[in-house]
C-alpha cells in the first residue's frame, strides 16, 4: 500500500452510482485521484496529468474504453498501467485488452479486495520496472532513461533515447513505423519525417550497440527480444 500511495490514478466511469462506490476507496489509496465521466474527458485529463494508472469502464459515452486505450497506446505510451472494468467477458473483447497491454480486467461487480489486488499488481509493475536487463549484457534504466553495456553508459541522442524507450516498453513486440514516429518525433509535424528518418536513426544507433540487439521483423517493425 505504501507504494500505491505515491502513485496517481485516473478513474473513468460514466455511471454516477458505481463511481461513488469506489471514489473514497481510491482517493485514500493513492496520492492523487482524477475522475472522468466519459472517454473524451478522460483523455484530456490523461494528457494533462499523465497518471500512473488508469481504471476505465469499457462501455462509456463519447469515447469507449477500447478507443481510449488505443489513443493512449497510439501515442507510444506503454508505461501507463491500464485496468479495465467490464460487464462482459467475451473472447473478442478480452483479446483486444491483451493487444492493448491491459494489466488487469475485472468483471463487474468488482469487489474492493479484487480492485486492491489489481492496484497492488500495478504498483509492483511500476516500481519493479526501473532497471530492465537486455541481451548482450545490456541494461536499461527506465527512470533515468539510460542505456548501459557491461555497466558502462552508452551515450544516446534525444531521439535515440526515445527509440530505446519504446523498444523496452514493447518487451519484444515489434514497433511499427507509425508507433516509432509518434514516440520519437512527437514534437514534429508528421509530414516532416518518415521511414527514411527511422532507418537513419536505427543505422546510427546500431553503430553504438552490440550486433543483433535491435532486430527488424519484416513487415512488422523493430524490436528487442528479452
Amino acid at each position: 500500500m505504501k507504494k500505491l500511495q505515491k502513485l496517481t490514478i485516473l478513474y473513468v466511469e460514466d455511471e454516477a452510482k458505481i463511481r461513488e462506490n469506489y471514489i473514497y476507496f481510491l482517493d485514500e489509496a493513492c496520492e492523487s485521484l482524477y475522475i472522468a465521466e466519459d472517454g473524451l474527458k478522460a483523455y484530456e485529463l490523461y494528457k494533462k496529468y499523465q497518471p500512473h494508472i488508469i481504471i476505465l469502464d469499457l462501455y462509456m459515452p463519447k469515447l469507449n474504453g477500447i478507443e481510449l486505450a488505443k489513443k493512449i497506446r497510439g501515442n507510444g505510451d506503454y508505461n501507463t498501467v491500464l485496468i479495465a472494468f467490464t460487464g462482459h467477458s467475451e473472447r473478442h473483447t478480452l483479446l483486444e485488452l491483451v493487444d492493448l497491454y491491459f494489466l488487469s480486467f475485472l468483471v463487474k461487480p468488482v469487489t474492493r479486495s479484487a480492485l486492491l489486488d489489481a492496484l497492488t499488481k500495478a504498483s509492483d509493475k511500476i516500481y519493479g520496472s526501473q532497471y530492465i536487463h537486455l541481451p548482450f549484457n545490456c541494461g536499461w534504466d527506465s527512470k533515468s532513461r539510460t542505456l548501459f553495456q557491461s555497466n558502462c553508459q552508452i551515450d544516446l541522442t534525444k531521439r535515440e533515447t526515445f527509440f530505446m524507450e519504446l523498444m523496452v516498453q514493447k518487451s519484444g513486440v515489434p514497433s511499427s513505423a507509425e508507433e516509432v514516429l509518434n514516440h520519437v518525433w512527437s514534437d514534429r509535424y508528421k509530414g516532416e519525417v518518415g521511414n527514411t528518418s527511422i532507418r537513419t536513426l536505427v543505422k546510427n544507433l546500431r553503430k553504438k550497440l552490440p550486433d543483433g540487439l535491435i532486430k527488424n521483423q519484416y513487415g512488422l517493425g523493430y524490436k528487442i527480444d528479452f
